[in-house]
C-alpha cells in the first residue's frame, strides 16, 4: 500500500483525538430500513419453520460432496434468521416469501439426506452459497445455467454486480435469484450473481465476496479460467469499475454500465466542504481514476444513457484513459435514462 494511505490510516485508527475533536453529524439513514410487521400468525409459523430447520441443521453430519453443499441450505437459514432479528419485511407479501424459502430449505436438506442434489446441475435460475474467507460467514450467490450447457466442458463465466437496492436483503435476494433471470444471458456461459454483503457498492467485505463467489462456481463447474467476464450497472457498474480496477489479472473482460468512481464529483462535494486531509488521502483507496493504468491490460468497456447523470462515470474514466494515452470504448444509449437500451446491452 502507498506510504501515504499508511499515514493517514495510522491516523485514524490510532490518533481518535484528532478525529473525535472535529464536528460531525451522525448519519440517521440505516440499511437496509426497518420494515413493517408481520401478521402473528404468520411469523409464529415462519419461527417454527426456521426452528425445525436449524435443529436439521445442527444435527447434519455430512461428509464428501453432501458437507460441501450444505452452504446451500444455510444460506436460507441464514436469510429468514435476518428478516427475523432485523424486521425485514417491507410488504404483504415477504412472510408468504419467507415461507417459500424455508420450504426450498427443507426440500435441499431432504435431498442430501437422500445422497440427491439436483440443484447442483440444475438448469435455470437458482441460489448457491459458500463459506466467506474474511469472517467464515455462509453468503449467497445466485446463478444463471442455460439449458443446454454441457457441463463436461469449461465454459465462460460472466459475473453480474446488481444495482442498488436499500431493501435487497439476503431474503429478498434470494427470492429474485431462484425465481427469475437476470438482465444478461450470454449464450453457452454461466452468470453468477454476486450479492456482495446487500448495498456496499462491492468494496471491502463485498470485494473479496466477488472473488469468494467465483471461486465457489469454479469449485462446481468446469470454468475456463480464461473467459471470466465481469460486468454491472449502477451500483454494481460503479462495482465493476472498482473490482475490475483493482483485480484486473482475474478477468477476460470489464463492462461497467453507469456506476460512480470517485468521492469528490460523484457527491459533488465543494473544496470548502472537504474535510481533512488524512480523509481526502484514503479517498484514494477507492477513487478508480487512480488505478486506471490497471485496466490497459484488460479489454473494457462503459456504457451510460444519454440522459442519465450517472453517464458522468463513464465520461470521467474515459478522461482518465486518455490523460494515460489510451482509449476507453464507451456506448452511449440514445435518449436513454438510467437503463440500458436493447442494441447497447446487445452490444
Amino acid at each position: 500500500m502507498n506510504h501515504r494511505y499508511l499515514l493517514a490510516a495510522f491516523v485514524l485508527f490510532f490518533c481518535p483525538v484528532l478525529v473525535l475533536g472535529e464536528d460531525w453529524t451522525p448519519i440517521e439513514r440505516r440499511l437496509p430500513p426497518l420494515g413493517g410487521k408481520v401478521a402473528e400468525a404468520q411469523r409464529q409459523q415462519i419461527e417454527a419453520g426456521l426452528a425445525k430447520l436449524q435443529g436439521r441443521l445442527k444435527g447434519a453430519k455430512f461428509s464428501g460432496e453432501a458437507a460441501k453443499l450444505l452452504t446451500d441450505v444455510e444460506v436460507y437459514e441464514k436469510a429468514i434468521r435476518f428478516a427475523l432479528l432485523f424486521n425485514e419485511f417491507y410488504g404483504d407479501k415477504d412472510g408468504a416469501v419467507a415461507v417459500d424459502l424455508l420450504a426450498t430449505a427443507e426440500k435441499r436438506m431432504d435431498g442430501l439426506e437422500k445422497g440427491e442434489t439436483p440443484w447442483d446441475r440444475q438448469h435455470g435460475p437458482s441460489v448457491r452459497g459458500y463459506r466467506s474467507t474474511i469472517d467464515g460467514s455462509v453468503q449467497p450467490y445466485g446463478l444463471e445455467v442455460p439449458a443446454d450447457l454441457d457441463f463436461s466442458k469449461p465454459v465462460p463465466l460472466y459475473v453480474w454486480l446488481h444495482g442498488r437496492g436499500e431493501k435487497d436483503t439476503d431474503m429478498h435476494f434470494l427470492r429474485e435469484r431462484q425465481n427469475g433471470p437476470g438482465q444478461i444471458a450470454p449464450k453457452g456461459a454461466i452468470v453468477l450473481h454476486s450479492f456482495g454483503r446487500q448495498c456496499i457498492g462491492f468494496k471491502s467485505a463485498g470485494e473479496i465476496d466477488v472473488l469468494d463467489g467465483i471461486a465457489s462456481v469454479k469449485e462446481h463447474y468446469k470454468i475456463d479460467p480464461d473467459r471470466v467476464v465481469l460486468m454491472g450497472f449502477s451500483m454494481g457498474g460503479a462495482g465493476a469499475w472498482h473490482v475490475g480496477a483493482h483485480y484486473t489479472d482475474h478477468f477476460a473482460a470489464v463492462h461497467a454500465g453507469a456506476g460512480f468512481v470517485d468521492v469528490v464529483k460523484f457527491q459533488k462535494v465543494p473544496a470548502e466542504k472537504f474535510p481533512a486531509w488524512y480523509e481526502q488521502t484514503l479517498w484514494g483507496v477507492y477513487d478508480v481514476p487512480d488505478y486506471v493504468r490497471n485496466l490497459f491490460n484488460v479489454p473494457v468497456v462503459g456504457y451510460g444513457g444519454e440522459i442519465d447523470p450517472q453517464r458522468a462515470a463513464g465520461e470521467i474514466m474515459a478522461a482518465a484513459f486518455k490523460a494515460e494515452g489510451h482509449e476507453l470504448p464507451l456506448l452511449v444509449g440514445p435518449k436513454m435514462p438510467h437503463k440500458y437500451d436493447p442494441e447497447s446491452l446487445a452490444e
